[in-house]
Formats: structure tokens, sequence, C-alpha cells
């Protein structure tokens, strides 16, 4: 016997698996009631939403629309349908677990040849009041003037901090955050001197920027400077170089904004021109994240970069696989996050209260806590995070340094 119905999902792609699925209206019960509303005058981030048991399944045919219309751009088609799947099946996967019936799920594909922007006239047009992605910032920037003429807020599933304005909000884990996390604990551990090793990419020029900012803001030195072509089948003449600049001026610490093959191409080279791990403290960003092989390079072990909190990501992926039978990529937790936190908003206003997601709820100073760690929604767009940061390990990463759980510790 099915439980009451908590949620409907508007879209033309079918995601779920046809157990839980089924017809172009969805419908998934849940049997375990709401929890309370978040308190966002309290000192501590307000808690997403927890979920219940898993899906007793069920569908059938939704009623007329009531309730909140949350709108959600992705890729469905074309190259990137197997990401636009994944986070589409995280968005569905946050609105069962919450059991709210009050939320209808207004999805839209990215990938046509109309174009995001098209779509997202559609969802303003269906009535959504608020629009979660898109996930590349190019499309942010584009559809930015289309919500903020709606007066509908937009969280973008992008990293790229320059889309950030006003109602428009960087949800991703941006290499900014990252960077300055790790300079911030690699300064307390004393280290002083830095330099970075990076490509000659517009990824390169970000991480590069953002050490900058940070070493002046931790007072600390950046000693030297290396770039290559990421192109390039040898790294040597570059690695020598720098080595040669380190018996010079020695730096005590060393960014490598790089991952994959050209990571572990990049760190044998280093002890071979003078550049001693053993000495000098490796530093990376969250590209070194979810790589098997990269403890297997033995310069890199020890070496130290800032992502979420592996303890409730790896609770949502445990979650995530035993409904879907498969690893959610990573920016499905920005997806869930994003979910919940309008469900949570939502909640606070009431039974008999419309959320005023334009208000002063969606930048509560003291942030929300949910499967990517806490964060915090900024009037400019953008987005503070509290980030671990990991020490690569022989047996693959181990948390060197928590995430803060409250906001007035994890932000300076």
């Amino acid at each position: 016997m099915l439980q009451a119905l908590n949620f409907w999902v508007v879209h033309r792609v079918r995601m779920l698996p046809r157990a839980i699925l089924g017809g172009l209206l969805l419908v998934i019960a849940a049997c375990a009631p709401n929890l309370p509303p978040p308190q966002p005058q309290s000192q501590a981030p307000a808690p997403a939403p927890q979920a219940p048991a898993a899906p007793s399944g069920g569908f059938g045919i939704a009623p007329a629309d009531t309730g909140v219309k949350i709108g959600l751009l992705l890729p469905l088609s074309g190259q990137q349908a197997a990401l636009g799947r994944s986070l589409l099946q995280a968005a569905e996967m946050g609105l069962f677990e919450v059991g709210d019936d009050r939320f209808t799920l207004l999805v839209e594909d990215t990938a046509t040849t109309a174009g995001a922007d098209s779509a997202a006239r559609k969802l303003l047009a269906g009535g959504a009041r608020v629009i979660l992605g898109p996930v590349f910032g190019p499309e942010a920037r584009k559809i930015a003037p289309i919500a903020q003429g709606a007066h509908v807020p937009l969280l973008a599933f992008t990293n790229d901090q320059s889309a950030a304005q006003p109602g428009v909000y960087i949800m991703g884990v941006t290499p900014q955050a990252q960077v300055d996390r790790v300079v911030s604990y690699a300064v307390a551990q004393g280290k002083r001197r830095f330099a970075i090793l990076s490509p000659a990419s517009p990824y390169g020029n970000i991480v590069t920027a953002a050490y900058r900012e940070a070493l002046v803001k931790y007072g600390a030195t950046l000693a030297q400077m290396a770039v290559y072509d990421p192109s390039s089948l040898d790294y040597t003449g570059t690695v020598e170089q720098l080595g040669q600049a380190h018996q010079r001026d020695p730096f005590d610490a060393l960014m490598l904004p790089e991952g994959g093959a050209r990571l572990r191409q990049l760190a044998p080279l280093l002890p071979a021109f003078q550049i001693d791990p053993r000495t000098v403290q490796m530093l990376g960003t969250s590209l070194w994240a979810g790589d098997a092989n990269l403890a297997q390079e033995t310069g890199l072990v020890g070496g130290w970069f800032a992502n979420v909190a592996p303890d409730k990501w790896q609770a949502f992926v445990t979650r995530y696989q035993s409904v879907y039978g498969a690893a959610p990529d990573q920016r499905a937790g920005l997806v869930y996050d994003s979910i919940t936190l309008i469900v949570a908003l939502t909640q606070q206003a009431g039974a008999n209260a419309a959320p005023d997601f334009n208000g002063p709820a969606m930048t509560n100073p003291n942030g929300f806590a949910g499967v990517t760690g806490v964060f915090r929604l900024n009037a400019d767009g953008t987005v503070d995070r509290s980030l671990a940061v990991i020490e690569v390990t022989p047996g693959g990463g181990t948390v060197r340094d928590p995430a803060q759980g409250t906001f007035a510790a994890a932000i300076n």
C-alpha cells in the first residue's frame, strides 16, 4: 500500500530506475514525517532536512500544481547527458528524503539547440520560484539577467566565481576557496615561503591569482613561480628551472594545481631536480580528490589539499548508490544541498506562508549544513564554504584538519 504522495517531478526525460519511477509526471511515496525546520537565528548552521528510510515506491497522476515550484536546469542530452542524469537523480533523491508534498520539480534540458536561456524562460513561464543550475559558468552568465529580471534567484552548480552576481549564487567549490583554505593551514603549520608550478590555462591562472591573494592575506611570501604548457609531453625543462631557482632561493611549500596523468607525470620530476618532498610541503586543489592512483607517487604522499568534508559526503554517496546502483558525480552533492536548502527555507516560512527566496533567510549569516559541509550564501552571489584539509596517504586520503562545523570558526 502506498503512503501519502510526497512530491512531484515534471520533466521530459525519465531518469530514475523503473522500480521507483514511471510516466511523464513522477511521484515518489515516502513513509517518514517531515523534520522540524532549521533555526537560522542560532549560532550553528541550519541543518538540511535529513533522510527517512529508503523509498517505498509508487507513482501516479499528479494533482493540480500547489506549493513551491523548483526549476532545475541540467544537460539531459548530448555529451553531458550522463552528468545531467546523475545530478537529476540527486535532486529527486533530495526531495524524496525530505518527504514534503508542497514541492514540484520542473526540469529543462540545457543541451538542446534552443539553449540554456530558452530553458530558463520555460521554467519561469511554468511558475518556478527558484532555479537550480545550470552546470557551467557561461550558461549561468547568460541566464543571470533573465532570472534577475523575473526576481527569481539562481543557484548555479558551476565553480566559476566570476559568474557570481546578486541573486546568482555560485554553489560549486571554487578554486579560490580551496586555495585559501590550504594556504591558511600551511601557514599555521609554519610554512612561510611558497612556490607554484601551474599550467598555462584559465584554471591555472585562476589558481595562481588566488594563491597570490591568499599569501598576502596570511602574511607569507611567494618565492618562485613556474608555468608549463599543459599540452606538452615533456615538463622536464620547466621543473629543472624551478629546481635551480629553489637551490638559489629555497621555498618550503609548492602548489601543484594539476590532476590525473599530468600530475603523476610531474611528481617524479620534482625530487629528480632537488625539490625534496621531505622538506617541501606539496599542496594541491580538489583535482587531487578521487584519484586512487595518487598515492602511488611517493612524492605526493603527505601532500595537502582542501575539499569538502568526507564524512557527510560518503554517507550521501552510500545512500545514492543504494538507490541508483552507481556512484554520483561529485557535483551531485551541490544539487542535493540546493534542494534541501530550498526545502528548509520553505519549512522555516511555515505551512501557510510563502517563502521569500530573495529575503534575508537566503543569506543567513550562520549558513547551512549539507552533505558538502557548512556553506553560506552571500548577497554578492559568492558562497562561503567550510572545507577540510586532506592529506594524501598510502591508503588514499586522511583528514589532516577537519572542516569547521559552524561559520564563526570556519570563515575568517
